[in-house]
């Protein structure tokens, strides 16, 4: 099972309280060796050679893999999402595209020489550019429901008939909620991204130069203008 999946054990048993620590007994800043010592601590007892009830060693197990998985710790020690298998499929397509739009903005002459070119740092930007954007129309939207919602009911009709002022509220208050689902989407998606960026490194020859720290953004804003998710 990937361990950014979350299983239906898991959430028939947890819930959204659901916590890997928690199930492994084993405190937040806990090493990989340490997580591995819980779980073997725990299994001998909870395996069914040893009498142990399966559905709780599952459910140790699926936690053990969680923290393993670097992506998902970090996932939820930043956040507490645990990803779906959708979620994480569509992070690493358009990070996907994210790499090779800054690869080629990069080869065709950016201002920032290839020995001071940390590709998944600038990958983080054009993420990071994009979550901004992101969150401006969340509040954005936000504050137009609350608006919508305050108009609601104050307009009646005389008469019996359709009430037009009601009915456009209506529709637009519905499309707004549509509009801050897709936001809230997009956001969740972005955070799995930041945590995919995570595992990368990259070896630069020294600290780029003053005038390079804006260059990729000055000489190639549509990267981390352009809404690429």
């Amino acid at each position: 099972m990937n361990a950014l999946v979350v299983a239906s054990v898991e959430q028939e048993t947890y819930g959204e309280e659901w916590d890997p620590y928690l199930i492994l007994g084993i405190k937040r800043r806990s090493t990989p060796e340490q997580i591995r010592a819980a779980y073997r601590k725990k299994a001998k007892k909870l395996h069914s050679d040893a009498g142990g009830d399966a559905r709780s060693f599952l459910l140790l197990k699926d936690a053990h893999d969680f923290l393993m998985d670097t992506v998902a710790r970090s996932l939820w020690d930043r956040r507490q999402i645990r990803a779906t298998e959708q979620e994480c499929k569509a992070a690493r397509t358009y990070l996907d595209d994210i790499c090779s739009a800054v690869i080629n903005g990069l080869a065709n002459g950016s201002q920032i020489p290839p020995e001071y070119a940390n590709i998944p740092d600038l990958m983080r930007q054009v993420v990071c550019s994009n979550l901004d954007d992101f969150a401006k129309n969340q509040n954005q939207n936000r504050n137009r429901l609350r608006r919508l919602k305050l108009m609601k009911g104050k307009t009646r009709r005389k008469g019996k008939g359709d009430n037009m002022v009601a009915r456009i509220l209506d529709n637009q208050i519905a499309q707004t909620e549509i509009a801050l689902d897709q936001l809230a989407k997009q956001i969740r998606v972005g955070d799995v991204m930041l945590a995919e960026l995570e595992v990368y490194e990259c070896d630069v020859v020294a600290e780029p130069p003053p005038a390079a720290s804006d260059a990729f953004t000055a000489t190639y804003p549509v990267f981390t203008t352009r809404a690429f998710f």
